[in-house]
């Protein structure tokens, strides 16, 4: 165990029970809203491949021009 982890334990058993359910309902939270990173990269490796297709492999491109084509495209 580090000394983060042990620091973290010994405030947590001076916590009054009210907060420390508080805090154990924040955890639970943080750790049921694990990022989905295989997700997201597929969004982008799409998001990519869709660019390549439109405007060839060579083509560069700046942010601006494309937030400018996201707005475009949005509802």
């Amino acid at each position: 165990m580090t000394t983060r982890e042990q620091e973290i334990i010994e405030k947590f058993h001076d916590l009054e029970p009210d907060a420390k359910q508080r805090v154990l309902q924040s955890l639970q939270l943080d750790i049921q809203a694990s990022f989905d990173y295989a997700g997201w990269w597929a969004r982008v490796d799409s998001l990519q491949a869709d660019l390549r297709d439109r405007l060839g492999n060579d083509a560069t491109t700046d942010a601006l021009t494309l937030l400018d084509e996201l707005r475009e495209e949005e509802p």
